[in-house]
């Protein structure tokens, strides 16, 4: 009482100049054994000062007092320990005007489930129903699972065609709870009319929009079918907002559907710029339609140009495309684009390759569900190439080297890949993982200069903590096999004769702020090679709103060949003896992140296990980017 007094006569003597209002100086628990601090503290309206000397301390609120002690206790009650107390004392500290809060805690005794009943249930197998259940002999009495299980209940009938009626009632016995649901089932329901309509006029054809609905009159009514009928509408990208409301009709025991739409924008500009390690300015643009003439088709034009750091030109492309999304009336997204691109290959330093290159793309895309999809690529490539040598070479070797290497070549690649994406958000992900498997197939049957096959797999998983931190971690690998003709895309005797019959922009390379940091952009080797092998261990910790820092280890190489990789490079040694080209590349690393909606801005400060030719060991090397590591 005398706590609360004060509270109330607080505000009054602080605006008569009697008494200045009091600061947070520390929060404490007492009593508190059972439920960890990290899943208290994060509740809290009572924060701890900030450990920046800049931020102003957090004011005494008695409000938030009272609401915390209310927090705490529902936590702990959400836990079992439905006798749990908590109040709150004060303490003064050294500090003038600020004071230490500590919340007491009288924890009681767990409560736990003893036994679950279900009643009423026919249509369904009470066994399977029990699985889905929060509640279960032997957890801890968690009054939330209660209300939770109910919904499950009701929408697990509802995808066999049920809306059924639900109650809950639970029986305590000391420590022992019981817990009933009764069950009333109601009639079998199945899909009626669906009615379509838009708060303005349609522009978009209906058979467009009902040809994306899993919905059928007369067959047996299933929620999930309506949720995946949403997100099939989304899909379209022709739809601002979809909503589907199920009107159930005891009479006729039918569940008519009133679908509502609003129509996105079919035109759009889009335009972007960036940074990369060596792409130090990148440009794109882009121009849209996603519904040409009424049928549904995509059509857009997009540009991107980029230079590096010395404000040279390494690249620019403009390409056109065109998507339909039911192709010969199946849901198979079907592509068709063409390009042309103009590159500057940088990365050996003898001599600058510049590549004039035209192509057409065929592509199917097939979604086996929500999660997993398959592409077929059919890509055609016609390449003009010139190389440009750097001073001091004399002019006999530069005309060996560039009679080696063909002026024009061509490739045509068959490219199956099949991928599976379990992310909660690609840009910031959080939980999940994603896998991906890609073979090609150059040359050969489909003819062109180059014949290679080309296998790839890539796999990350994100797992986060109670505190939000994130461990992420990913590998990918991939070999590359020449066959047929031995034509030379390098000039030079550096490069291996196997690689240099595969073109540059088909080679593996590795380094830069998406694979290994601290590196050059594809600087793993200059010249590529044909065997990759990658690995990325992260702590992703979040500091304070959009402020977070991340912890990494990466590690990988790519060699000339498959046959080139030893056992014993995989050693990580810590030493000033250079790396030989085989040995696998180990870097760590810590960088501020600044998380945006389309992705983190990063500040990577990396450094290397052993010194290359390139760079020294244990020398912090920070580089710049835009978006995640992976």
């Amino acid at each position: 009482m005398c706590l609360l007094g004060l509270a109330a006569a607080a505000p009054a003597r602080a605006q008569n100049g009697a008494l200045p209002l009091s600061t947070v100086s520390d929060v404490r628990f007492e009593g508190r054994k059972h439920v960890p601090q990290n899943r208290l503290t994060p509740l809290l309206k009572t924060k701890r000062p900030s450990w920046m000397p800049w931020a102003d301390r957090p004011p005494l609120r008695f409000d938030f007092l009272r609401a915390d002690t209310f927090t705490i206790a529902t936590v702990y009650r959400q836990s079992g320990y439905l006798d749990a107390l908590v109040t709150w004392r004060l303490e003064a500290a050294k500090r003038a005007n600020a004071q230490t809060v500590i919340f007491m805690i009288y924890e009681g005794q767990r409560s736990r489930i003893r036994g679950v009943e279900l009643t009423g249930v026919s249509a369904y197998p009470v066994d399977q129903l029990k699985k889905k259940l929060y509640v279960r002999p032997g957890r801890a009495y968690n009054p939330a699972f209660v209300i939770a299980d109910t919904m499950r209940i009701s929408a697990a009938y509802q995808d066999r065609g049920y809306i059924p009626h639900v109650v809950a009632d639970t029986r305590r016995d000391s420590l022992a709870v019981d817990v009933q649901y009764d069950v009333h089932e109601g009639p079998l329901y199945r899909f009626g009319e669906v009615y379509l309509s838009s708060p303005g006029e349609l522009h978009v054809r209906e058979s467009l929009i009902r040809r994306e609905l899993l919905i059928e009159r007369g067959e047996i009514y299933r929620r999930q079918r309506l949720e995946r009928s949403m997100e099939r509408l989304y899909e379209t990208g022709l739809f601002s907002q979809v909503q589907m409301t199920p009107l159930p009709d005891s009479t006729n025991q039918n569940i008519d559907v009133d679908l509502r739409v609003r129509e996105r924008k079919f035109r759009w500009v889009d335009a972007g710029i960036g940074s990369g390690t060596t792409e130090r300015l990148q440009t794109s643009a882009e121009w849209g339609h996603r519904n040409l003439g009424g049928t549904g088709v995509l059509g857009a034009l997009t540009g991107r140009a980029a230079l590096d750091g010395d404000g040279e030109f390494l690249n620019a492309g403009l390409e056109t495309r065109l998507v339909e999304p039911w192709l010969l009336g199946s849901r198979t997204r079907g592509t068709v684009s063409g390009y042309v691109q103009r590159r500057d290959d940088r990365t050996d330093p003898n001599w600058v390759i510049r590549q004039a290159a035209e192509g057409v793309v065929f592509g199917l895309n097939r979604e086996l569900n929500r999660f997993t999809r398959l592409t077929l690529l059919q890509d055609n490539q016609w390449v003009q190439q010139d190389i440009h040598f750097t001073p001091g070479l004399t002019d006999s070797v530069k005309a060996v080297l560039a009679s080696e290497t063909p002026s024009r070549y061509t490739t045509h690649r068959l490219t199956f890949s099949a991928d599976r994406d379990l992310r909660d958000n690609p840009f910031l992900t959080t939980r999940g993982s994603s896998q991906l498997m890609t073979f090609e197939l150059a040359g050969g049957p489909l003819k062109g200069t180059s014949s290679f096959r080309k296998w790839q797999f890539y796999s990350a998983w994100f797992t986060p903590t109670q505190t939000g931190t994130v461990f992420a971690a990913r590998v990918r690998g991939g070999v590359i096999r020449p066959f047929g003709p031995r034509p030379a895309f390098t000039p030079g005797e550096d490069i291996d004769e196997e690689v240099a019959r595969v073109p540059t922009e088909h080679r593996f390379r590795l380094g830069g702020v998406g694979s290994i940091r601290g590196f050059g952009e594809n600087a793993i080797p200059v010249g590529g090679g044909l065997a990759l092998m990658l690995a990325t261990l992260e702590l992703r910790v979040p500091i304070a709103g959009p402020l977070g820092l991340e912890l990494y280890i990466d590690a990988g190489n790519v060699w000339s060949r498959s046959s080139d990789i030893r056992a014993d490079q995989f050693s990580p040694r810590i030493n000033h003896e250079s790396m030989d080209d085989g040995d696998v590349r180990y870097v760590f690393g810590i960088g501020p992140r600044f998380n945006l909606p389309f992705g983190p801005l990063r500040l990577d400060f990396t450094w290397s296990l052993r010194p290359t030719a390139n760079r020294d060991a244990l020398v912090a090397e920070p580089q710049f980017a835009i978006g995640p590591s992976f």
